[in-house]
C-alpha cells in the first residue's frame, strides 16, 4: 500500500477513535468528582483514567505517523553537529525504570548534517529506550558515530555485542511496549533521506544503525 494511502488510513483511525475516547475520559472525570464513591471504586477509576490517557497518547502518535507518512510535516532543517545531537539525546534519554544501563557517545570524529534537531534527538531517544528495555542485566549502550565519504552512520548498540558477523535487517516495527514511536523514528529518518535498520551481530539483535 502506498505511503499516502497508509497515511490516510492512520489519520482516519486516529480521528474515529478520538471521539469515543474523549467520551470515556469525560465520564471518568465525572465519576472522579463523586465524593460518595469508596476507595476501591476510586482505584478502579484511577486505573481506567491512566489507561484512557495512554490511549490518547497512542492516538497522538498515530496522527503524527500519519502526517509523516503523508509528507505533511515540514522539517526545520539546519546544519548541525551530529555528535552534539547524540549528546543531547543521551542527556534527555528516559530509561525504563532501570539504573544499571549506562549510555556513552563514541564519536572520535564529528559530522555535520542538515537535520531537524528536535526530531532527530527524538529518534535517538526512542532507539535508546527500545534497546534499554531489551537488556536483561547491567549494560552500556553506545552511540557510535562513523563516517564515510558520502554518509554518516550512528550505531546504537549494546557494548557487549561488538564482535562477530554483522548483518543489517529491516526494523521490526512490531516490537511491543513502545506504541508508534519506533515507526515514527523510522519515518523521521526516511524524511531526512536516511535509512534506519536493525543491526544483528553473530545472529543476535544488537541494536540499530542510522544512515544520514
Amino acid at each position: 500500500m502506498p505511503d499516502r494511502n497508509i497515511a490516510a488510513l492512520l489519520s482516519l483511525t486516529s480521528h474515529e477513535l478520538r471521539q469515543p475516547t474523549d467520551v470515556v475520559r469525560g465520564h471518568l472525570r465525572t465519576l472522579d468528582h463523586d465524593l460518595t464513591l469508596g476507595q476501591k471504586a476510586r482505584k478502579v477509576i484511577a486505573d481506567a483514567t491512566r489507561a484512557a490517557d495512554r490511549l490518547v497518547a497512542l492516538l497522538d502518535e498515530i496522527g503524527e505517523l500519519a502526517r509523516l507518512k503523508g509528507q505533511a510535516v515540514r522539517l526545520t532543517l539546519k546544519a548541525m553537529s551530529v555528535r552534539s545531537v547524540l549528546h543531547q539525546a543521551v542527556q534527555a534519554a528516559e530509561l525504563p525504570d532501570r539504573h544499571d544501563v549506562e549510555l556513552d557517545v563514541v564519536a572520535p570524529v564529528d559530522v555535520r548534517r542538515r537535520v531537524d534537531e528536535a526530531r532527530m534527538r527524538t529518534v535517538f531517544g526512542t532507539l535508546i529506550h527500545v534497546l534499554a528495555r531489551a537488556q536483561t542485566g547491567a549494560a552500556t549502550i553506545d552511540l557510535r558515530l562513523m563516517r564515510t565519504k558520502s554518509s554518516a552512520y550512528v550505531w546504537v548498540t549494546s557494548r557487549s555485542l561488538l564482535r562477530g558477523k554483522i548483518e543489517d535487517k529491516p526494523i521490526d516495527v512490531t516490537r511491543g511496549g513502545m506504541g508508534m514511536l519506533l515507526p515514527i523514528a523510522d519515518a523521521i529518518v526516511h524524511a531526512h533521506g536516511g535509512k534506519l535498520r536493525e543491526r544483528w551481530v553473530a545472529g543476535r539483535w544488537a541494536g540499530f544503525i542510522v544512515r544520514l
